[in-house]
């Protein structure tokens, strides 16, 4: 019998749209004979819908199209959809695993996952601890020099203690000098990002930046460097690792249409780069996997300084676009990809299942406690 897979997608996120290509292409690739699938839209407000030409990239470029609202719920141990008001048969058979491809704040940040450990889906993707650490960029620059990795120089603000004293933070962040990188913290895309030369600018890219996210960061932009990425796959507490990617652009940094219009960038898959530090993402990669406790697929995006022979890990994206298959394709192709994902999930769940998660006392029958 075919496991059934409910493809979760969309969210209220900024990155609404490149989730809902990501579904398309996953649905495109996933093993139709071993797997049923159930794609299941989370709309910008919140809600969850299921209905008919959910695969079809036209479906969602329409102001409206058919579907039906519905909820969660857990019967007899398993994951099923019930209706807010009819709901055909089709829809309501039990689901054996929830698939994420969403991105961005709000979904990607442990929240889809936690929701999902409340209702004991299976579930294949990063747990709600890492993939909340992962999305914002502060905490997870914080990880990665509690554990001795490379990040680039930064100062965290927050929206409240700039709007209070800017012209201190300002000068603050002036001691990374010029010119400087401005990012809110947890949006991935390249969205709400800003090159700043001077205090003008700068206090324009801050602005610009606090529009999207209640913290920032101010890094140092890197002068002479090249951009890599790698894709890691976790399956049973090992980790599978991807090609490495070369990414160049003319533009001062990777832009939102440098990662979703090919033709405003170019890549080189595997990237043309000595074997040393080839040796060095990998270890690195490696290391961030079993540190952040990753798993199913995740992205870790490199920049490698020239000037100082230095690697920095840059961003780690717990549900990358596309789920990063393309780094994959020389070794493993999609359709393995995915099916590898899934059942890494089940076995993943089935561990977890052994875990004891409750304690019988009797705390509840003691009078005790209600005595003042």
């Amino acid at each position: 019998m075919r496991k059934r897979i409910g493809i979760i997608f969309g969210g209220n996120s900024v990155e609404h749209e490149i989730s809902i290509l990501s579904y398309i292409q996953i649905s495109h690739a996933i093993n139709r004979e071993q797997y049923e699938i159930l794609p299941i839209y989370l709309t910008k407000t919140g809600s969850f819908w299921v209905g008919p030409h959910f695969d079809e990239l036209k479906t969602f470029q329409k102001a409206k199209f058919k579907h039906y609202e519905v909820v969660f719920y857990q019967k007899n141990k398993q994951l099923r959809l019930g209706g807010l008001k009819y709901l055909p048969r089709r829809y309501r058979k039990p689901i054996d695993v929830i698939l994420p491809v969403v991105h961005g704040r709000n979904v990607e940040d442990g929240s889809l996952a936690g929701y999902f450990r409340i209702l004991n889906a299976t579930y294949a993707s990063c747990d709600v601890l890492p993939a909340a650490i992962l999305q914002s960029k502060i905490h997870t620059k914080k990880m990665l020099e509690f554990v001795g990795i490379p990040t680039i120089p930064y100062h965290a603000i927050t929206n409240s203690a700039y709007m209070e004293d800017s012209s201190n933070i300002l000068q603050t962040c002036e001691c990374l000098a010029y010119p400087m990188i401005v990012k809110p913290v947890s949006l991935g895309s390249s969205i709400g990002i800003k090159i700043a030369t001077n205090r003008d600018e700068l206090e324009k890219a801050i602005i610009y930046a606090f529009k999207y996210d209640e913290q920032i960061i101010v890094e140092s932009k890197l002068d002479d460097f090249q951009e890599f990425n790698q894709a890691v796959l976790e399956t049973d507490g090992s980790y599978i690792l991807s090609e490495i990617e070369e990414v160049k652009t003319e533009n001062s940094f990777l832009t939102f249409a440098d990662k979703y219009l090919p033709a405003t960038s170019s890549r080189t898959i595997p990237a043309e780069i000595s074997e040393s530090l080839a040796g060095l993402i990998n270890e690195t990669s490696m290391m961030v996997a079993d540190h952040f406790k990753i798993r199913g697929i995740s992205r870790i995006d490199y920049l490698y300084d020239r000037k100082s022979d230095t690697l920095y890990v840059n961003e780690i994206n717990s549900i990358p676009g596309s789920l990063a298959f393309y780094l994959f394709e020389d070794k493993i192709s999609f359709t393995d990809l995915i099916d590898l994902l899934i059942k890494a999930a089940i076995r993943a769940k089935y561990r977890d299942d052994l875990k004891i998660n409750s304690f019988q006392s009797l705390v509840l029958s003691s009078t005790r406690l209600l005595k003042k």
